[in-house]
């Protein structure tokens, strides 16, 4: 079930959180995503930064597997911003991660 969800008087979609990290597991398999680091941001002792890849040509991302995502997204406290109805919530991305202190408000 998501923590939070937000949507505006005027027609515009509902945007949904999750802290939960099977939940967000689903919510991006169900949308043809993956998990994934971001390459070029890998640092001493750190893969790369968290992200959540939709094309298989991205070449910015290395592909990890479920196990990882769900321990890195616990580990640095992420949260899951999806669109309930497949609009784009960043860029054209109906889901990206975001810090769990910004999902709650």
């Amino acid at each position: 079930m998501a923590d939070d969800a937000d949507s505006g008087a005027t027609g515009e979609s509902a945007t949904e959180h999750t802290t939960d990290a099977w939940e967000a597991q689903g919510v991006v398999d169900d949308r043809g995503g993956y998990p994934a680091h971001a390459s070029k941001s890998e640092g001493q002792g750190d893969e790369g930064l968290l992200r959540v890849g939709f094309r298989d040509d991205d070449e910015d991302l290395k592909r990890i597997s479920w196990d990882e995502f769900r321990d890195e997204f616990e580990e640095k406290e992420l949260a899951l911003a999806y669109s309930t109805d497949d609009s784009p919530v960043e860029g054209e991305k109906t889901a990206t991660l975001v810090e769990r202190d910004h999902a709650d408000g």
